[in-house]
């Protein structure tokens, strides 16, 4: 999959409707759940993989990511 290439990615850099907020000190993504009322944190063992999900989905082609096939396909797809 094709990536972005970025060091640092800011909330005005995401296209996926399913994420919520990042933190580089947790190392984590914020993401909408695939429940109603719930909220769905990955957490990454390392800055770079971090940045390399937010690259590849969460900037990039969010359609591809797990969490937002299962979202929208929970919550919203008939």
């Amino acid at each position: 999959m094709a990536e972005l290439k970025k060091i640092v990615w800011k909330d005005a850099d995401v296209r996926c409707p399913f994420y919520l907020s990042s933190s580089r000190e947790e190392r984590s993504i914020r993401c909408e759940g695939f429940e109603t009322g719930m909220d769905s944190i990955s957490r990454f063992r390392s800055l770079a993989l971090k940045d390399k999900h937010m690259g590849s989905y969460c900037a990039g082609k969010f359609e591809g990511c797990p969490l937002y096939r299962c979202t929208y396909g929970c919550k919203y797809a008939d």
